[in-house]
This record gives C-alpha cells, structure tokens and sequence, in this order.
C-alpha cells in the first residue's frame, strides 16, 4: 500500500542517510520504522517481550539481598 505522509526537511535528509547506511530502500526503513513504533507503544506487546526475557533469565533475588532491602525499609519513615 502507498501512503504520503509529511515530515521536515531535516528529518527526511536523516532518514535518507540512515537508510543508506543501513542498506534499507526508504520505504523499507519507513515501514520498520512504523512496526517499532507500534510495537513499543503497545503495552501488551512490551508485556509480551518482558515475559519472553524473563522467562529464559532467573530473575529472582537471593535471600540475603532481600533481606537487605527489609532492613532499609525498615529504617525509613513511613
């Protein structure tokens, strides 16, 4: 599908150089460009993304850091 869509100067040359350097068409580097924004404003997506790093690294903390962490809290005002 065709679009148009308007942008400034100094953003265009940008694209136009970033495209280069990455050895993307224009369009391409466009159309990734709309995916990432997509997928990075999606809270299911980013939800989605996080469950998939998390699954595969042991994110939990050890004892004695936790531990840690109720001791300070416990010095705080509350």
């Amino acid at each position: 599908m065709k679009t148009a869509i308007s942008i400034s100067d100094e953003v265009f040359l940008e694209a136009e150089q970033t495209a280069h350097q990455l050895g993307l068409s224009r369009s391409r580097m466009y159309s990734l460009a709309i995916v990432e924004f997509i997928q990075s404003h999606n809270p299911d997506a980013i939800t989605a993304k996080l469950n998939e790093v998390y699954s595969t690294v042991d994110s939990r903390l050890e004892d004695d850091l936790i531990q840690a962490n109720y001791d300070l809290l416990s010095l705080d005002d509350w």
